[in-house]
């Protein structure tokens, strides 16, 4: 298999985009999800490593991650960052971005120069042989409803921003490939940055089309990240205030972004 098809997507999904954009469904996931390509999400997932795990993890770093991620972000996306300085100085934070690929977690991976990352991602990202065992090495961290696998995610969030991790959210819910404008946000990342007093580190990934097309005649993109200033919660604020808040002005950030990159408003068609 060519995980770097994987990029792209197929005509019937930006079929179910527009009409998700028409029906306001912002939050439905389109691509087709098979829970039997993948493993449960279970009380044994592991969210913290012992050190056996943790070298075999680094190992497939090293030897296959770093370089697929290379020739991802500066082959295919031709990905662009704007806006580093906004990293100096920020060790824990909740990160979001707009989720607009199924590679997009290593867009973001690339832009913070594979700093201590973890993201957060959907159980069915669990998946069985190899693609899965390179997802976990890179860091996903799947959420689940289950009892034990709930409580143990929410523990190892807390762990990993106590520890000057960063973790990714995408606040938006599921993945539109990529969709121009920002989507109504969840409050889960939010809620974690105001829980565990962090900044929020807001993303924001516009494109260029690239003039070349794949096989179902789909014209690829050029990525471009836009790392923003850090949003902090407001000490005299209670935790749900400050998720609100964070929020709030999360969204207003990308919108405002959008409309600076694409000349054009967020209520525009």
């Amino acid at each position: 298999m060519n995980y770097y098809d994987l990029a792209s997507t197929t005509p019937d999904v930006l079929e179910k985009i527009k009409l998700a954009e028409k029906e306001g469904r912002f939050s439905d996931h389109l691509d087709p999800i098979d829970y039997s390509h993948c493993l449960p999400v279970d009380g044994n997932f592991k969210f913290l490593y012992d050190w056996k795990t943790k070298f075999i993890y680094w190992w497939r770093n090293v030897y296959f991650l770093r370089w697929f991620n290379c020739i991802l972000n500066r082959c295919i996306f031709k990905t662009k960052i704007v806006g580093k300085e906004n990293l100096k100085g920020i060790k824990a934070a909740v990160v979001t971005c707009n989720h607009i690929n199924k590679f997009d977690g290593l867009v973001v991976g690339y832009a913070l120069n594979h700093r201590k990352m973890r993201i957060m991602v959907a159980d069915f990202n669990n998946h069985k042989g190899f693609l899965g065992k390179q997802m976990r090495a890179y860091g996903i961290l799947p959420f689940s409803r289950e009892r034990d696998a709930n409580r143990n995610f929410q523990k190892a969030i807390t762990w990993y921003l106590k520890n000057d991790h960063k973790v990714l959210f995408f606040p938006e819910g599921s993945e539109w490939w990529c969709y121009e404008k920002p989507r109504p946000f969840m409050d889960g990342a939010f809620h974690y940055a105001a829980a565990n007093n962090v900044p929020i580190l807001p993303m924001f990934i516009t494109f260029k089309k690239s003039g070349k097309f794949d096989k179902n005649g789909i014209e690829q993109r050029h990525f471009t990240v836009h790392i923003m200033k850090p949003l902090y919660p407001n000490p005299e604020l209670p935790k749900r205030d400050n998720t609100s808040m964070l929020k709030e002005k999360n969204y207003e950030e990308c919108c405002k972004k959008y409309e600076e990159v694409y000349g054009k408003s967020v209520g525009e068609n």
